[in-house]
């Protein structure tokens, strides 16, 4: 999983993070987060050693300069029965603002979901089966010891660290940070230590900033974390991550599998194209309390129906519900692979009838190639059958270049220049410009790409170009919509497409 992942100057959606490169930058960036999580957003400094934010400051002091709203916004808060009762004070170090940011520095060239320190290595995983459990209940963390010619190491399964935490947030942008910081577990960790401290209204309670993480964490949040002797590098700590995952599962049933994509913390590897609210969200607006739809996606549908192919429907159907990339891209490529025969046939029988020639079907269509070569005037090798002409073929008959370019544009930010420039790590693909090539030259470099890839995630040859699971999910994830765009061109005629 030691990518190396190419610059881009964008922040999200296909972008590389370029962000996290100089710690004093990183240090202000930490306690950002921690003024979002806290609502503190003018922290006082003390002693010149700290920095210290209290928990609901906003609300306490106003925040919008107008006395009346400020004093209701403040009233009903404190109104609420599950908010902390104490003035809690959070507390930053400076030094140790400063050794997180060192930590997240050193780490910008791992996946987002990753860290490194000194001989650690820090992931998230989730747990793949259905109703596994990784963790003993009630227990926070289990421990194991692999032993090594260079000494012990030592691998750790339970919640994400401080530093980690940091790395999945600021991976985001604005509230974003709230998707692994929950100001509601937060909360109830303050209430619970109000009650088992005797801690009465009003009174004042420190807590460290490292703890604050810890605790508003989500609790599906999961980490692995290895730590070596001195001096062990990163591949040995990779291998020996893989290795625990490879007997744990080969002893307890439980995968703990990477997530390397910090927008996709629920498991799905697939970006989703949810195309109803992106091109006619007014109606959905419309929709509500008129006693229609209301507005939820999906109750309602804004294009025609009609009939599909069943089984090209049931894979299809099957491939948007893939949690994992592997299946995910197999299932749309079955799409396009279902009728290729037919369309290999279809499209060499074209160029012959265009020359006035008469090609028929034979029952092995591999046996067309021969009087179509006559016709065309042409070597046999040329117009042979291949897996690879077969989806040229439909992909000329079906894929509408522009739409595939205008459905990148629309929900992937970031993805058109993806596709132009950046490279996959497990094959080697050709680039997609859509504002300078031309739509057929785009359509055999489209299949081009669609190809390799399959090619490399179906075999598994040690001396051919193939995907590793898991270590490759992120970037196969990117290639999905490609493949997907291109399956439902094929599926959805023109005029039943959004």
């Amino acid at each position: 999983m030691d990518e190396q992942p190419q610059e881009t100057d964008e922040g999200g959606g296909y972008g590389v993070p370029n962000e996290l490169t100089d710690v004093e930058e990183v240090a202000t960036a930490i306690v950002r987060v921690l003024s979002v999580l806290v609502t503190d957003h003018e922290p006082r400094e003390e002693d010149e050693q700290r920095v210290v934010l209290t928990v609901s400051a906003d609300i306490e002091r106003g925040g919008t300069d107008i006395a009346e709203i400020d004093q209701q916004l403040r009233g009903k808060y404190l109104e609420f029965d599950d908010r902390p009762r104490a003035r809690w004070e959070v507390e930053a170090e400076f030094e140790a603002v400063a050794t997180l940011a060192d930590i997240l520095v050193g780490s910008r060239r791992r996946p987002d979901t990753q860290i490194v320190g000194p001989s650690s290595l820090e992931m998230l995983v989730r747990a793949e089966n259905e109703g596994s459990v990784p963790l003993t209940k009630g227990v926070p963390a289990t421990r194991h010891e692999i032993s090594t010619p260079l000494g012990p190491l030592k691998i750790t399964v339970g919640p994400p660290s401080a530093a980690l935490l940091l790395r999945l947030a600021l991976r985001q942008s604005g509230m974003e940070w709230l998707k692994v910081l929950d100001r509601r577990v937060l909360f109830d960790h303050l209430l619970g230590q109000e009650k088992r401290r005797g801690i009465a209204e009003g009174s004042v309670a420190r807590i460290s900033a490292q703890r604050v993480l810890r605790v508003a964490a989500l609790p599906r949040l999961l980490a692995l974390r290895v730590d070596g002797p001195q001096d062990t590098d990163t591949d040995e700590l990779e291998r020996a991550a893989t290795a625990f995952r490879g007997r744990l599962a080969y002893e307890s049933d439980v995968v703990l599998a990477p997530v390397l994509d910090v927008d996709r913390l629920e498991g799905s590897s697939q970006p989703r194209l949810v195309r109803q609210l992106p091109l006619l969200a007014p109606e959905f607006v419309a929709a509500i309390g008129q006693g229609t739809p209301t507005g939820v996606i999906g109750d309602q549908l804004l294009g025609d129906t009609h009939d599909l192919d069943e089984e090209l429907s049931e894979r299809y159907l099957r491939a948007i519900a893939a949690s994992d990339a592997f299946a995910a891209f197999m299932g749309y490529y079955h799409v396009l692979e279902y009728s290729m025969e037919e369309e290999w046939f279809r499209a060499l029988r074209d160029r012959v009838t265009a020359v006035s020639g008469v090609l028929e079907r034979p029952a092995d269509i591999r046996k067309a190639v021969k009087p179509a070569a006559q016709a065309l005037g042409v070597s046999q090798e040329s117009i042979k059958w291949s897996e690879l002409n077969a989806l040229y073929a439909v992909l000329h008959s079906h894929l509408d270049v522009r739409a595939l370019a205008v459905d990148l544009d629309r929900y992937l930010t970031g993805a058109a220049d993806y596709f132009a420039g950046a490279t996959v790590p497990f094959t080697q693909v050709p680039s997609l410009d859509f504002r300078q090539a031309d739509d057929a030259t785009l359509r055999t470099l489209v299949a081009d790409r669609i190809y390799k890839v399959r090619c490399a995630v179906t075999h598994s040859k040690e001396s051919s170009d193939r995907y590793s699971p898991y270590t490759d999910e992120l970037f196969l994830g990117r290639e999905i919509p490609l493949v997907r765009i291109a399956a439902e061109h094929r599926l959805f005629p023109p005029a039943q497409r959004l």
